[in-house]
C-alpha cells in the first residue's frame, strides 16, 4: 500500500484522523471495546502493535508497554485516566504504533489519542496521528479503513485532512476523506466529491487530492450553507450502522486525482 508521503505529495506533513462527537455517556468498559477494535484494525494494516507511556504526565522519563488488545485491560487504564471536570465516565487515553519500543528511537507509525466517555456538553474526540510512512493506500483503500472506524466510534463527523489545509481553511469541513452525521449536520449538495450514503450519514471523498481541491470544496460547501461543526446537538443521537461499508468504494481510484508527486 502507498504511503502518506506517496498519496499526498509534499503537503503530507502532520495527516490525521479526527473523529468528534458531543454528550454521549458511555462506560469505560464501551470505550475500550471501541479503542481496542481501532488499535486491532490499524495493527492488520501494518502489522505493527501499540505502545504506551506507562510513566505519569510529569514524569521527565518514558517507560513504553504493549497495550494488549484486551477490553478490560483498557477498560482498566481508562479507570485511572478518569477526567472528572467531564463527567464521571470520561476517561483520556493515549498510544503510539510502531515496530519497538518508542523509547529505542523508533519513529511512530501512528499515534493515538482519545478524550472519550463524556456525557455532558463536551466535544468527545478521537485523533490519529499518522506519519508520512503509514501505508494509507489508494483513495478506495484509505476510504475502507477510515469507513472502519468511522462505524466502531459512531461519531458527529469524522475527516481525513491535514495541517496543509487547516493553514487555510482553520473550521474547514471538508477534507480528503470525511464522514458527517445526518442527525447532526444538515449536508449540502457539490459536485467536488464523491459521495457514498453510510449508515445515517454520508462518505464524502474529495475529487481533488491537494490542498487546494480540498480548500475549494470546503469554500463550495460554506457558500451551499453548510454549517459549522460547533454547530452540534449538546446530546448525540447516535448514529448507525451496516456491517457491509457502501459498495462502488473501488471506483474511487479512478475518480480521485491525486497530486503530482513533488508538489
Amino acid at each position: 500500500m502507498k504511503t502518506v508521503r506517496e498519496m499526498l505529495g509534499q503537503h503530507s506533513e502532520d495527516t490525521f484522523v479526527g473523529l468528534g462527537w458531543n454528550g454521549r455517556e458511555e462506560t469505560q468498559l464501551e470505550a475500550a471495546t471501541r479503542l481496542v477494535a481501532s488499535m486491532v484494525l490499524l495493527s492488520e494494516l501494518t502489522g505493527l502493535q501499540w505502545w504506551r507511556d506507562t510513566e505519569p504526565l510529569e514524569s521527565r522519563s518514558a517507560h513504553f508497554a504493549t497495550v494488549p488488545p484486551d477490553v478490560n485491560a483498557v477498560a482498566d487504564l481508562l479507570r485511572e485516566e478518569v477526567r472528572l471536570d467531564w463527567g464521571e465516565t470520561a476517561s483520556s487515553f493515549s498510544a503510539i504504533l510502531s515496530a519497538t519500543d518508542p523509547a529505542e528511537g523508533e519513529p511512530a507509525l501512528a499515534q493515538l489519542h482519545a478524550s472519550v466517555g463524556s456525557p455532558v456538553d463536551k466535544w468527545n474526540k478521537v485523533q490519529i496521528s499518522l506519519s508520512e510512512d503509514f501505508p494509507m493506500g489508494s483513495p478506495a483503500q484509505a476510504t475502507r479503513w477510515f469507513a472502519e472506524l468511522v462505524r466502531i466510534w459512531q461519531p458527529d463527523f469524522a475527516r481525513l485532512t491535514n495541517i496543509a489545509v487547516l493553514e487555510n481553511r482553520v473550521f474547514t469541513r471538508a477534507s480528503y476523506i470525511s464522514w458527517t452525521s445526518s442527525n447532526a449536520y444538515a449536508e449540502p449538495e457539490t459536485r467536488m466529491d464523491v459521495r457514498f450514503p453510510f449508515g445515517d450519514g454520508t462518505l464524502s471523498v474529495a475529487r481533488g487530492w491537494t490542498v487546494e481541491g480540498v480548500t475549494a470544496l470546503d469554500r463550495e460547501l460554506e457558500s451551499a450553507g453548510a454549517p459549522r461543526l460547533s454547530k452540534r446537538p449538546k446530546k448525540q443521537d447516535v448514529p448507525q450502522f451496516p456491517d457491509a461499508l457502501p459498495a462502488g468504494l473501488a471506483a474511487l481510484d479512478r475518480e480521485v486525482e491525486l497530486a503530482p508527486q513533488g508538489a
